[in-house]
């Protein structure tokens, strides 16, 4: 007998359905285990570098508050001068500021497809584009005298059309308005016009009685600022800096040391400045013109007590032939000099060699920079001198380092000037008193050879304590950092204010 067997489970159409659509679909394959690894190593990686870059931007912030801090602290301890008399030269001027690009709009002019061969003088608009761009592409500064009257009164109107404020300015006047704020009784070597008197704090004093000349006949320096990365046309500028433009008819004249000579005897400096003596280079003087403007320098200078220290504040000046009458007059009286990173080259170039850089490089190694302020301090002091040369401040975009002669009476530790000066620098370019640690960074590495010559010290920079002073033969050289500007208010007049406040605390 057949036996029938029953089904347990009889699928109805709808699992058939789905079952036929189930074998007619893809199967899902499983990622090959080297894909795996890939994709592993790609997230890891990412978050890796992602880790890093946040890490290392903590740790550049946090360096940067700890080295401010450090310099902070350092400055607290130090006095402030009491009792010093200082008189300041020589001349001054009205500055306006505007920017480069805004300028050369206002003067219809387009960058050229190429920069040309920088002129020996200005004569033409051409001229100024091409030597403009020379110093934008480099980050470096300059000042330039027009010679063609037409043309300065041509870029003259231009500047003044941007509706401009005109401020009392010149090596000079800033130098004195900085040493009053910080204490100092200061005597200007200035004429003392109105329209000078007018613009200038109180407190800083000028020589005989003010004049209301109602004249415009004054000296105009137009100042064309640019920051880092700032572009015009196809050009670049590699750092933030000025060129400046002027063509001064009182100060080649050194109409202000003229109007101060009969005061000195009654002031009784400690410390004359000199500065603004590039106002004399590519000036149009004959031979005879520029014999006497030299010879009533050095009369000036003889007829100081030899106990007066003398500073010389260096310039950007072009004129080899002119820069080395002037250094003959002035060095030998000098106890002190100061220049930034272009022109030590420029002066060292001189004293070796007899020609100058007309443009050098402003990346230049601390260690160079070393051995460059040795060299001229042992040519200078080898030289015929009335006194020895007993200071040499470099202020530099990156550290302000300061030689002085360890045994001396008129000197202090340069510890002072070199931290006075990196915060003077960093608070004024910025803008800013109480410095904004989101708004500065570092450039400087955390070490520095103290000479190019193989198997020489390497100086640690210390966070928490960021001044490094060292003895190098008969000098001590103290060098802090500077808390370098991302967002710059201004940089004309930088250097003067660095200049005065770290003279004055230097002073024993």
């Amino acid at each position: 007998m057949a036996v029938t067997r029953r089904k347990l489970y009889e699928p109805s159409a709808e699992d058939q359905a789905s079952n036929q659509s189930a074998e007619e679909s893809p199967k899902i394959k499983p990622m090959p285990t080297s894909r795996k690894i890939s994709a592993i190593f790609f997230f890891a990686l990412s978050a890796f570098i992602i880790l890093f870059l946040l890490y290392t931007t903590y740790q550049r912030h946090w360096r940067v508050n700890t080295i401010k801090s450090g310099l902070v602290d350092i400055e607290k301890g130090i006095a402030l001068p009491q009792n010093k008399r200082i008189l300041v030269g020589v001349g001054g001027c009205l500055d306006i500021f505007v920017r480069a690009a805004d300028l050369m709009d206002a003067l219809s002019v387009s960058p050229p497809e190429s920069i040309g061969v920088p002129p020996q003088g200005l004569n033409s608009l051409e001229d100024v584009v091409t030597e403009f761009l020379t110093f934008f592409v480099e980050g470096a500064a300059a000042e330039r005298y027009v010679q063609s009257e037409e043309l300065w009164l041509m870029i003259r109107a231009a500047a003044l059309s941007l509706g401009p404020e005109l401020k009392l300015g010149g090596n000079g006047p800033v130098i004195a308005k900085r040493m009053v704020e910080e204490g100092a009784e200061v005597l200007l070597a200035i004429q003392n016009e109105k329209i000078y008197r007018d613009r200038i704090i109180k407190e800083v004093m000028m020589p005989g009685e003010t004049v209301d000349t109602e004249s415009e006949d004054y000296d105009l320096h137009i100042i064309l600022e640019f920051d880092k990365g700032e572009k015009w046309g196809p050009y670049m500028a590699t750092r933030g800096n000025r060129y400046i433009v002027h063509r001064d008819l009182h100060n080649p004249q050194l109409k202000g040391l003229a109007a101060v000579r009969s005061a000195v005897k009654d002031f009784k400096p400690h410390l004359v400045v000199l500065g603004g003596l590039q106002m004399l280079d590519t000036y149009p003087f004959t031979e005879e013109e520029l014999n006497a403007r030299l010879n009533e320098l050095e009369e000036f200078l003889s007829e100081l007590p030899s106990d007066t220290l003398v500073h010389f504040e260096m310039a950007s000046f072009v004129n080899p032939h002119f820069l080395k009458r002037l250094t003959d007059v002035i060095l030998p009286y000098s106890d002190s000099i100061g220049m930034n990173e272009q022109e030590l080259p420029n002066l060292s170039s001189l004293i070796k060699s007899g020609t100058i850089v007309y443009i050098s490089d402003s990346k230049i190694k601390v260690s160079q920079t070393m051995d460059h302020t040795r060299e001229l301090l042992a040519i200078l002091n080898d030289l015929p001198r009335h006194k020895p040369l007993t200071r040499v401040h470099i202020h530099t975009l990156a550290y302000q380092a300061v030689f002085t002669v360890r045994e001396n009476d008129k000197w202090m530790s340069g510890i002072t000037t070199a931290v006075k000066s990196s915060l003077t620098a960093t608070r004024y370019v910025c803008g800013d008193e109480s410095i904004d640690s989101t708004k500065i960074k570092m450039i400087l590495d955390e070490s520095f050879s103290s000479s190019s010559i193989p198997g020489s010290q390497r100086i640690p920079i210390i966070d928490s304590t960021p001044v490094s002073c060292w003895p190098d033969g008969p000098y001590e050289i103290c060098l802090a950092p500077v808390l370098v500007c991302t967002q710059i208010k201004q940089t004309g007049g930088g250097g003067d204010n660095l200049t005065g406040v770290g003279l004055l605390y230097h002073l024993k």
